[in-house]
């Protein structure tokens, strides 16, 4: 069933999506090639904000240029929970909120710390997202298909639409 969202009702969407799911592929484009690398989201804020930590040493750290264009690509094939955000990627310097995200699992990919001169914040301002979420086992999924298949039907395939995030 299609289900577009705005406003606060798709911030609480894509909050629920993106932190349940939690790893996605950061993707960019450059130099004519699309690249993407995975990162670990570490909120999604109540304007719809995705935050994430990254080093000056890396080439996302290096190379973001505030507004570059980026896709955040969430995917739980488990859950068949699928999350697609597009937005613009900044570095930010706040030391605050630096230490409201630091968790200890921070530690293993930045070993010196939130203190770290290196540790850097990346946010994405996100504009827009479409997602699929069907709620549904992987079983469940199967015989839907099965069934449509010997129907001549179409499957459900659960919630889906877009989310105004601008």
């Amino acid at each position: 069933m299609e289900k577009d969202l705005q406003d606060i009702e798709a911030i609480k969407k894509l909050k629920s999506l993106a932190e349940d799911i939690r790893f996605c592929m950061y993707t960019t484009y450059a130099n004519s090639r699309i690249e993407s690398r995975p990162m670990t989201t570490l909120d999604i804020d109540d304007s719809g904000n995705a935050w994430f930590f990254t080093s000056r040493n890396t080439e996302i750290g290096q190379e973001t240029n505030w507004g570059e264009s980026v896709t955040l690509i969430y995917a739980d094939p488990k859950n068949n929970t699928y999350l697609s955000v597009s937005g613009t990627a900044s570095i930010v310097h706040d030391e605050q909120k630096k230490e409201e995200l630091w968790n200890p699992m921070s530690k293993a990919w930045f070993p010196g710390g939130k203190d770290d001169p290196n540790l850097v914040l990346l946010k994405v301002t996100t504009d827009e997202a479409a997602y699929w979420d069907s709620n549904s086992s992987q079983m469940v999924v199967f015989f839907s298909m099965l069934k449509a298949a010997v129907t001549g039907t179409t499957p459900d395939g659960g919630d889906h639409g877009k989310l105004d995030l601008a």
